[in-house]
């Protein structure tokens, strides 16, 4: 995706979220809030005094991102949502149509293994059950449609390097145990509100809204991505087919060349200019 973007005109910048890649990873699991996720961003953004941004956010980087957007709108130009959520998820399908909720509500299974408190953090952290879980039949491309559908293509081995090195030991995963404990599957979670406060502002912010979605995703479906286009004032959806959870590794060109399409029917172009505060390899602390 980088070098096509970079190519046709726009700059990149590609943060590790705590926990995650080069930043620096807590072992603690009280270290991690989505505020503090949040936060982390927010002032690295403004230390590097980015300016005029087009927000891009998948899965737990679309609340980090789309709570920054909305917080600071006269630095955004325009967002970019794959496959995430922008209000809370319902305690099961009633509450869902009662309430008119995007998002359906967690499987079973999932709330069991992944939300349960220390039985979860031993499953994580130290059988690493859930990248097992998510990237199952990486090597061919998973088409279960009940189970793992991270990539639903072959991933090249070389590039699956770069996301089994992040969380290869224990003492790194603590920022991978405390994401599923931070979504808020019901009204008195703990980041219930300030997720659901998404969903209202962005119904009322006449920004250029793109929302590319995959269609073999097994944790959001393709009709969450079009009710998210349909809910903004100014949305446009884009289907990817065989694509998985990490549609942007699945279908990085045809995602790119999406959101080129997008940004230049929006006339929302930038001169490319290199800040001298910014470093290669900037991460979060």
């Amino acid at each position: 995706m980088i070098p096509l973007l970079i190519k046709a005109g726009y700059r990149c910048f590609v943060p590790d979220l705590m926990g995650f890649g080069l930043s620096d990873t807590p072992e603690d699991e009280s270290a991690y809030s989505l505020q503090k996720h949040v936060s982390l961003m927010s002032g690295l953004i403004q230390q590097l005094g980015l300016r005029d941004m087009i927000v891009v956010g998948q899965d737990w980087g679309g609340p980090i991102s789309l709570r920054y957007a909305i917080e600071h709108k006269d630095n955004v130009r325009a967002l970019v949502i794959l496959n995430t959520f922008i209000e809370r998820f319902p305690v099961n399908d009633k509450e869902r149509t009662e309430l008119g909720i995007i998002t359906g509500p967690l499987p079973p299974g999932f709330s069991f293994l992944f939300k349960g408190g220390a039985f979860s953090s031993f499953l994580i952290k130290y059988l690493d059950f859930f990248r097992k879980f998510v990237w199952m039949k990486w090597r061919t491309g998973n088409s279960s449609r009940l189970l793992g559908s991270g990539f639903r293509r072959p991933v090249d081995p070389s590039a699956m390097e770069n996301y089994l090195i992040i969380h290869d030991k224990p003492a790194k995963r603590a920022g991978l145990v405390t994401f599923p404990k931070m979504i808020p599957n019901r009204k008195d979670h703990p980041n219930a509100a300030y997720v659901d406060e998404i969903r209202r502002e962005l119904e009322q912010w006449d920004i250029p809204v793109q929302v590319i979605w995959s269609d073999g995703d097994m944790a959001w479906k393709a009709d969450e991505g079009a009710r998210i286009a349909q809910t903004v004032p100014d949305g446009q959806f884009h289907l990817v087919h065989h694509a998985g959870h990490f549609l942007q590794e699945d279908a990085g060109k045809e995602v790119a060349e999406q959101m080129i399409r997008f940004l230049r029917s929006r006339k929302i172009y930038f001169p490319i200019e290199y800040a001298h505060n910014i470093r290669p390899g900037s991460h979060l602390e």
